[in-house]
């Protein structure tokens, strides 16, 4: 399966953190963890694929008419309210849905360790993960956790099933606390949120089919100021960050969208 991921390294004092997207793979098929029925598992919709998989379903009404997010966080990890809006907004903009709802982020027990590593992920999603796709509403899991990413621990997060994302919160309020200019947490969470769910989206072409070629270092975009380029290291991008600005899908990537919503 696929796991994709970003993280923001921020080429100031703290280099370890500045936006470069980190992408892993091992097996591009879905994967075979199996949930027990009362858990919501709808034997016809697998919550277990790869991420992108179901991009059909998020940016098409014709499985799925609404969609509901889910969030849960690990103690002092809850996200921003700012940045959830942000990411509703973004998802009203770029799916085809009747009713786009976030619920209100619930608390779940620390973890309490340095690092997780994908398949731990898995592991707490499946015993805290409250809704699952059934019916006319399609459901996305957000993880907020309480350490970093065992695999590279300047990762901000990963997708890591076909609409399941992590977050890794202590990345998050290191790169949010380090001076000088710190960005502020609203904008690394937001940033962070609305680019895995580019990868839910099947960006770039991982599950949606590119208009034009523009894809590089995994399933990222060629262009240094979309919202999925896979590293944002230049100047302009650092700017346009502390200017308060989350940056937006490039042309190529709303065609693809586009695109597949027809």
């Amino acid at each position: 399966m696929l796991q994709h991921s970003i993280s923001y390294p921020f080429r100031i004092t703290f280099t370890s953190l500045i936006f470069i997207a980190f992408f892993a793979s091992c097996d591009i098929e879905p994967l075979n963890i199996d949930r027990d029925p009362e858990n919501g598992n709808d034997e016809n919709f697998s919550h277990n694929k790869s991420p992108g998989t179901s991009a059909m379903e998020f940016l098409r009404n014709d499985d799925f008419t609404n969609l509901l997010v889910e969030v849960q966080y690990m103690p002092g990890y809850r996200p921003t309210d700012v940045a959830l809006d942000e990411l509703r907004k973004y998802l009203e903009k770029h799916l085809n849905k009747s009713s786009i709802i976030i619920s209100d982020p619930e608390e779940i027990p620390p973890g309490n360790q340095e690092q997780y590593s994908a398949s731990e992920i898995r592991a707490i999603e499946k015993q805290y993960r409250r809704h699952f796709s059934e019916e006319s509403t399609l459901t996305s899991y957000n993880l907020f956790v309480d350490g970093e990413y065992s695999t590279q621990s300047n990762v901000i997060g990963i997708a890591y099933f076909n609409t399941s994302n992590a977050y890794f919160g202590r990345t998050i309020h290191d790169a949010s606390e380090s001076p000088p200019l710190s960005p502020t947490r609203e904008k690394i969470e937001g940033t962070v949120l609305q680019h895995e769910y580019g990868h839910l989206l099947g960006l770039v072409n991982s599950g949606t089919k590119m208009q034009e070629n523009h894809q590089e270092n995994g399933p990222h975009c060629t262009v240094e100021e979309c919202l999925m380029y896979y590293t944002t290291n230049t100047s302009d991008f650092f700017t346009n960050l502390f200017d308060g600005t989350i940056p937006d899908l490039d042309e190529y990537c709303i065609a693809d969208i586009q695109a597949a919503k027809e």
